[in-house]
């Protein structure tokens, strides 16, 4: 009668684990899971991904999984998986930090450019019209400036 135990796939007996435990809490790969499925299958790609969804993202029938195809312990895989968990949340956070840190810095920017059309632009201004063949020539020089480096790299190819 144990032989009959014994002869079941390691899918098969993940999805009876997880009926047994299917009201358990608190697992914390359960959430991501769907996130996590393509890490999982680059970590362990000799596992077929049914058996991987058969666990539905069950922290023990996954490091049961996995040590059923791997030589690894359980303590190992149950690490990875977490170090797995944990790269997920990470890289969801970031973004959020960025968005703080760059707040601010876009908030300074727009302050500085509104000092620079406020002060600078009637400088110039009055720089043109003060000298406005100079005003020309630099133009000029600049057009011609941006003509040859785009030119030249058309004549290259």
């Amino acid at each position: 009668m144990s032989s009959t135990a014994n002869d079941s796939s390691p899918a098969d007996q993940a999805q009876e684990g997880h009926a047994a435990t299917d009201g358990a809490t608190g697992d914390p790969l359960r959430e991501h899971f769907q996130a996590l499925l393509p890490l999982l299958q680059q970590e362990w790609p000799e596992i077929a991904r049914e058996h991987w969804e058969a666990t539905c993202g069950s922290l023990e029938e996954l490091v049961q999984l996995v040590a059923s195809r791997t030589s690894h312990t359980r303590t190992i895989i149950r690490a990875q998986l977490l170090e797995l968990l944990n790269h997920m949340e990470r890289l969801r956070e970031s973004p959020k930090e960025w968005d703080e840190m760059l707040h601010p810095l876009e908030e300074r920017l727009d302050t500085l450019v509104d000092e620079l059309r406020r002060d600078l632009a009637p400088r110039l201004k009055h720089s043109i019209r003060q000298q406005p063949l100079l005003s020309l020539a630099v133009a000029a020089l600049a057009g011609l400036v941006t003509g040859l480096l785009l030119g030249g790299s058309r004549r290259q190819q």
